[in-house]
């Protein structure tokens, strides 16, 4: 026994090194969205704190397209040493059954490291529209709801789809190239409501441009603390938020995964990063590995039924 102990102590040994002299270079966070928009802030705010804590590069790298799939092809052909890294998404869990074609498994060739952060969505509507959610409904009883999203297959649209199915509504799709156009004609009435989870809408909402009517958050929302949520409001089931996490290629060694994650850990617990965090809109939440693997696993098949049966295309 002492023997075979002996062995493995042996064996263990030079990955274990391995992982304590990682990084060794410069460590790509692959984003798919672009420069400047709130995701890539996120990684920018993560990718300097790991930079000051391991005295290595974590370098930002946008590489959009194919609603995210790029990105991931990306990561998924890299060296499985620690260094190309993913900022894994719900989005990337939307593909899964939104790009049938994207040429990779999620949960077979992606590794999830850690989640860093979430972003529950706000329900917002012009601000003579409505005064509560019952309200809307209520309306969308009486005529049909136009309901503005911030492209195809993107989450906005994914919830305006899936309050349509739960509440057997007429609702409307109507999609935009992006949030923001699509915030501009909420708020001049033209669109009946959107879910955003932008800091943007919460301070348009403030300004009394727009009204925030539920969040989709467990609890009420830190940064809106008179927002109540979907449950509250009278709708229950309706607790979703887009998540933020770290990915690398499946056959990373697992003492690296071990030892990014123990630093990610670090970076969420770090008050100046949670303070950034906010500011940009998200709400610091480490999850370890195995936690941040079961929430990708849980979010695949509960947009591939929001999905099917939508009937719904990225086109």
């Amino acid at each position: 026994m002492i023997r075979r102990l002996l062995l493995g102590l042996l064996v263990l040994t030079p990955a274990v090194a391995k992982a304590q002299e990682w990084p060794t270079r410069p460590v790509s966070i692959v984003v798919a969205f672009a420069p400047g928009g709130p995701a890539d802030v996120i990684a920018r705010i993560i990718a300097q704190r790991l930079t000051e804590q391991m005295g290595k590069p974590f370098v930002v790298e946008n590489r959009v397209g194919g609603g995210g799939t790029v990105s991931a092809t990306t990561v998924v052909r890299a060296a499985p040493d620690g260094h190309t890294a993913l900022l894994l998404t719900s989005s990337h869990a939307v593909n899964e059954s939104l790009a049938p074609t994207r040429g990779y498994d999620l949960l077979r060739d992606l590794a999830p490291v850690a989640q860093i952060a979430e972003t529950p969505y706000v329900l917002l509507v012009p601000p003579g529209r409505a005064t509560t959610l019952a309200e809307l409904l209520a309306i969308g009883r009486r005529e049909p709801l136009n309901v503005a999203t911030g492209g195809p297959g993107g989450l906005t649209h994914l919830l305006g789809e899936m309050l349509k199915q739960r509440t057997g509504l007429d609702m409307a799709m109507v999609h935009y190239r992006g949030n923001a156009p699509a915030i501009n004609d909420l708020m001049a009435g033209r669109v009946d409501f959107i879910f955003d989870n932008g800091a943007a809408s919460l301070d348009q909402a403030r300004a009394g441009r727009l009204r925030a009517l539920a969040v989709t958050a467990p609890q009420r929302l830190a940064s809106a603390p008179e927002v109540p949520t979907m449950e509250e409001a009278g709708f229950t089931g309706f607790e979703v938020s887009a998540w933020l996490g770290i990915g690398v290629p499946a056959a990373t060694p697992p003492a690296i995964i071990a030892r990014f994650a123990e630093q990610l850990r670090q970076v969420v617990a770090d008050p100046g990063v949670r303070t950034r965090l906010e500011a940009a809109g998200a709400q610091p939440e480490f999850r370890d590995t195995a936690a941040f693997t079961a929430v990708v696993a849980r979010d695949i098949p509960r947009w591939r039924e929001v999905i099917v049966q939508g009937n719904i295309t990225a086109n």
